[in-house]
This record gives structure tokens, sequence and C-alpha cells, in this order.
């Protein structure tokens, strides 16, 4: 077993305690030390395959920065600040740290070395013919525009409003009342799932699809092959929906 492996494994096994915790035991992620998953993940960066860079360098400069619960500050009678340093964990981070470890644990069971069976089918049939003629920010563009109009649809579908892009995204997957449920909100770390998914949706549309769509950018192969690896992400946690 590579160290790849076996530190995911352990980001895995803190991951699943900290979501007991939470969904059994009932104890507030803020009253849950952020150290041990923090450690684990820390850990995890470096090692992290060069292929998953985007989550790769999300967990380090987004997530990792953020998963504590923020000090809590006050002012005393005498107009002086005061600062309560807190050790918990974050429930937004964690949101993102579930859907960033499901996603690397997904990829890494999959042994197989065609980039095409690592991709969701409606991302191939709409990105493979561009990539294989060496279009790839054509593919990429592709890609995300799909992803776009499926959630397009089935937002219409429900509440008959159109809406494009990362307003729709925001609508789509809020967590107060989501039309697309990915995570059971009735739990903390349900509402944290569909949190995270919805900001990564919002900031695929807004940082990976509408600058291509606006400029003429060029890619690439490798770039090509990170960003349709997280189209297809979001692709496949659409077919898991919550019903």
């Amino acid at each position: 077993m590579n160290k790849y492996r076996e530190q995911l494994n352990k980001c895995i096994q803190v991951v699943d305690s900290v979501r007991n915790m939470i969904n059994v035991r009932r104890i507030p992620s803020n009253a849950i030390s952020y150290n041990d998953l923090y450690s684990v993940l820390y850990q995890l960066v470096p090692l992290i395959p060069e292929e998953f860079h985007i989550f790769r360098d999300r967990l380090r400069d987004k997530i990792l920065p953020n998963l504590k619960t923020s000090d809590l500050i006050s002012v005393n009678q005498f107009g002086q600040q005061l600062v309560t340093p807190q050790n918990g964990i974050n429930p937004y981070s964690f949101g993102e740290v579930i859907a960033t470890i499901t996603y690397l644990n997904g990829y890494s069971n999959n042994n197989s070395s065609s980039l095409w069976n690592n991709i969701h089918p409606q991302i191939v049939s709409v990105a493979k013919g561009r990539f294989d003629d060496s279009y790839y920010a054509d593919a990429v563009e592709a890609a995300f525009k799909e992803v776009n109009t499926r959630v397009k649809r089935i937002y219409k579908n429900r509440t008959s409003v159109e809406k494009d892009g990362a307003k729709l995204m925001q609508s789509a997957f809020s967590p107060q009342n989501p039309i697309i449920k990915l995570g059971d909100i009735s739990t903390e770390t349900g509402a944290n799932v569909q949190q995270g998914y919805m900001e990564m949706f919002v900031g695929a549309m807004i940082g990976i699809r509408n600058p291509k769509a606006h400029s003429n950018q060029t890619l690439s192969k490798v770039d090509a092959i990170r960003k349709l690896h997280f189209a297809s992400m979001l692709m496949c946690k659409l077919d898991n929906e919550l019903v």
C-alpha cells in the first residue's frame, strides 16, 4: 500500500469518527476538537497525486485554514477587546472535507488507466470528441455547460423557474431550501455536505465555465483532464441525489 493510499485511509477513519460523533452521539461540530482531523488532512496534502491538484490546492488553501471554528471576539465593560479561543470544527469546512475525501477515495479505488473509464457518461458524450481532436478548452467548456444544463433542467421541472450559472446553483443546492438534495439536511453533517457541494457547483460556474465561455482561453491536456474529472464528480453526485 503506498503512502498516499495509507494516509487517505487514515483520513477516512477520522472523518467517519467525526460524523459518528455528530450524527449518532449528537455532539455539535464546534464542540469536537479539530486537531486530529487537521493533522491527518495536513499530512495527506503533499501526497495527493498531481492529477488531483485542484482538490489538493483547495484542501491546502481554503479548507484547512478554515477548518477550526473562529475564535469568539467580544468587548468588556472597559471597551477592551477579548478573544475567546475556539478549538471546534467549522461545520461548513467539514462538509467540504467529506466531499473532497469521498472524491479522492472513489478515484483511488478505480484501477483503470483509461481516462474515459473514469468519466461520467454524459461528460464523455459531450467532451470526448473535442478532447480527442486536441480541443482541450472546448472539451472542458462543453463538460461544464452539460453540468449546468442538467441542473437547469431539473430545477425548471420542479419550480417552473429558469435560472443559469452561479445563481442557478445557489438556488438549486441551497442548504436552507434545496431543490436538489445532496445531503440529509436534517443532520448537521448532511447540511454541511449540501453547503460544500453548493459551493463546488457555484465555483465551477464562476471559475471554470464562465471564463472559458467569455474568452479565448487555451488549456493543456493535463489541465483539461483535471477539470474533466471535476465535472464528472459533479455529475456523479447528481446521480446520487437524495429523494
